[in-house]
Order: C-alpha cells, then structure tokens, then sequence
C-alpha cells in the first residue's frame, strides 16, 4: 500500500493519482526493492518520484520529512518497505478519496 504526497497547491484527478502510485511503485520495484529488503523491513520509504530520490525512516511522517529537506516540491510516494499491508494507511487513503467524493 502506499500514499502520494502531492504539492498542496494542486488537486489530482483520480487519473493523475493512479498514474503517480503506478510510477512510485514501479520505481520501488525495479530500483529500490533489493536494495531496502530485508534490511529495512516494516520500515517507510518516501520516493521522490521526478527524480527517483528515496528516504527511509520509521514512519510515514518522518520519511516524508527527510524527503521534503531534500526536495521542496515534486511527487512523493510514501509506502511501507516489504510484504506486510499498511492497513492504517489504506484506511486513510480510503477515507479521503471517500470524503473527496461526497463534496
């Protein structure tokens, strides 16, 4: 599971969202997945997907921070390292895009 981090200042269509998680974790997959498993397992990694920087940290927070510091603005993908699902944070994302709906 993971989370986008957009710039604030602009709304993503559902489209445009879809498209930046596919990449994140396309990303993931073929670059960072051998490098952060096992080591880093049930820890969090923000992809920074324009440039394909990563940080990692023990929470979602944390590693989207350490990857703000770095870069300003741009795309993130934050997702937890490893097989086991995230489910706090598909909860959250799915109320969002629920919430995002009914306005």
């Amino acid at each position: 599971m993971s989370a986008t981090t957009p710039n604030p200042l602009t709304t993503m269509t559902d489209e445009e969202h879809e498209a930046l998680t596919n990449r994140g974790l396309s990303i993931y997959e073929e670059k960072l997945k051998s490098i952060l498993e096992p080591e880093f397992d049930k820890k969090y990694v923000a992809i920074h997907v324009d440039t394909e920087d990563y940080s990692v940290a023990n929470s979602s927070g944390d590693a989207m921070r350490a990857m703000r510091k770095r870069h300003l603005a741009g795309r993130l993908v934050i997702m937890r390292i490893g097989n086991e699902p995230e489910w706090g944070l598909a909860a959250r994302l799915l109320a969002g895009q629920m919430a995002g709906r009914t306005k």
